[in-house]
C-alpha cells in the first residue's frame, strides 16, 4: 500500500513528478505505528477496532505493564513490523514534581532488514 507523506503538524508535499509525495518505507512505518498507537479505538469509522488509544492513559493512573502490553498487542496488526525478532517496548516512569512522564521506547525491525529501529513516545500523567 502506498502512503502519502505528511509530517505531523505539516502539510502535504509535492513529489519529484509534481504529484503528491509518497512516504518511503523507512518513513511510512513510524507514521503508521504512531497513528495506530495514538488513535482511540472506535474513532476510525471504517475500522472501529483500530487504535490503541494511548492518549486515554494521560491524566489517569496506569501501570507501565499496561502501556507495554497495549503497544505490543497493537504492533501485531502492523504488517511491516517483523515478528522475528519480535518488537520490544520499554516504558520508564520519571517523576518530576506533581507530574510524572512515562517515556516509551518501541524497538522493531522490518522484513528484509536486520537493522533495529526505535520510536520514542512520552505520556504525561
Amino acid at each position: 500500500m502506498i502512503s502519502i507523506l505528511c509530517d505531523w503538524g505539516g502539510d502535504l508535499s509535492v513529489g519529484p513528478g509534481g504529484d503528491i509525495n509518497v512516504a518511503p518505507p523507512e518513513v511510512e512505518l513510524p507514521q503508521r505505528i504512531c497513528r495506530r498507537l495514538l488513535t482511540n479505538s472506535g474513532d476510525y469509522i471504517w475500522h472501529t477496532g483500530y487504535g490503541a488509544g494511548l492518549g486515554s492513559y494521560v491524566g489517569k493512573p496506569y501501570s507501565q505493564g499496561a502501556v507495554e502490553s497495549t503497544i505490543l498487542s497493537h504492533l501485531q496488526f502492523e504488517q511491516l513490523v517483523n515478528r522475528n525478532p519480535a518488537p520490544t517496548v520499554i516504558a520508564a516512569d520519571s517523576a518530576s514534581g506533581a507530574f510524572s512522564v512515562v517515556s516509551v521506547t518501541v524497538n522493531y525491525s522490518t522484513p528484509g532488514s536486520s537493522v533495529e529501529n526505535s520510536l520514542m513516545l512520552g505520556l504525561n500523567n
